[in-house]
């Protein structure tokens, strides 16, 4: 399975903010398939400002909200279709594991379904239940920095490999 590595550093929110643009990008270029992204890093360095950026970008409207309490917060995107000359809703889910404490709410949550491939799944704090959750297809590791964040981005899948090129591509050309 290819694998690839990215190293970005993220000075201040606003760099934060392009990332997260720039991975939403990433994966209209991909059609948005169903993806598996997780995100590790300290509180208050900076996953929740990306994963609301990636969801921007996806052009989700309206208040996005922190599923700190909620566990998982469900969001609908559009995507046109030419071939069925409409539009057509793919889901996308914001998952805090922060205060996962059980296995029991993992199915109470519906993150088995959830988590079936099919959707876009940001999920904040996976290593509070590393035996439940899939390969994931990029881990973003949020590392403070001298200036901002380092923000290392590591594929699992080749879809994470494609996407992690795709976004390498766009930043050489910026």
């Amino acid at each position: 399975m290819p694998q690839s590595l990215l190293s970005l550093t993220c000075p201040d929110e606003a760099a934060t903010v392009s990332l997260g643009a720039a991975l939403a990008r990433a994966l209209l270029q991909h059609s948005l398939p169903g993806a598996l992204f997780t995100l590790r890093g300290d509180l208050g360095a900076g996953k929740t400002t990306l994963v609301r950026a990636v969801l921007r970008g996806l052009k989700v409207t309206g208040r996005i909200k922190s599923p700190s309490y909620a566990l998982v917060e469900p969001y609908a995107i559009d995507r046109k279709s030419l071939k069925l000359k409409g539009t057509l809703q793919t889901s996308a889910y914001h998952i805090d594991l922060y205060r996962f404490s059980s296995p029991d709410e993992w199915d109470d949550a519906g993150l088995r379904e959830i988590l079936d491939g099919q959707s876009l799944c940001l999920v904040e704090w996976p290593e509070h239940a590393p035996a439940l959750l899939p390969r994931a297809d990029v881990e973003l590791a949020f590392q403070p920095a001298a200036e901002g964040r380092t923000i290392v981005l590591q594929s699992g899948s080749a879809l994470g490999a494609a996407l992690l090129q795709h976004l390498a591509s766009a930043q050489a050309g910026a």
